[in-house]
C-alpha cells in the first residue's frame, strides 16, 4: 500500500470513529471532524516525501490510529433526561443504551454501541497493561 493510500485510509478511519463516538451530538461531531481535517491539512503542507519525513509520517499515522481506536472504543455519550427516575425507565432500555441516575433525580441515557469497550475492574486490579479481550457482554434482560 502506498504512503498516500495509508494516509487516506487512516483519515477515513478517524472520520468513521468520530461518527461512532459523537453520533447525535452535532456540535461535538462537527468540531471533531474539523480538528481531524485540520491535522491532516497541516501534515499535507508540512511534510514531503523526503526520507527524513517518512518517520514523522509514520508517527502521525500511528497517532491517528490510536486516536481512532480511543474514540471508537472508549467514548460514551450520555444525555440527561430530567424528571425521570431510573426505575421508571428500566423496562424500556433498548440494547445499545444504558441508564444512570443523576444527583438531581434525572436519568442519563448512555449510548453504548458495538465498538464500546466494556472492560471489567479485574483487569485493572490485576496489573494488566492491556485491556484487550476483557470485554464482557451485558445482559439486557432486567428480569434476571
Amino acid at each position: 500500500m502506498s504512503r498516500r493510500q495509508q494516509v487516506l485510509s487512516s483519515y477515513r478511519s478517524l472520520l468513521r470513529a468520530t461518527r461512532y463516538a459523537f453520533d447525535g451530538d452535532h456540535r461535538v461531531f462537527t468540531a471533531a471532524r474539523q480538528q481531524s481535517r485540520q491535522g491532516y491539512e497541516t501534515g499535507r503542507h508540512e511534510l514531503t516525501s523526503d526520507p527524513k519525513d517518512c518517520d514523522e509520517i509514520d508517527k502521525r499515522l500511528e497517532h491517528a490510529s490510536g486516536v481512532a481506536l480511543l474514540l471508537r472504543s472508549n467514548i460514551v455519550q450520555g444525555e440527561l433526561k430530567p424528571g425521570k427516575t431510573g426505575n421508571e425507565n428500566m423496562a424500556t432500555v433498548d440494547p445499545g443504551e444504558s441508564i444512570a441516575q443523576s444527583d438531581d433525580g434525572g436519568v442519563y441515557k448512555l449510548r453504548i454501541h458495538k465498538y464500546t469497550e466494556l472492560g471489567d475492574n479485574e483487569a485493572v486490579k490485576g496489573g494488566k497493561t492491556s485491556l484487550a479481550g476483557t470485554a464482557k457482554k451485558i445482559n439486557w434482560n432486567m428480569s434476571e
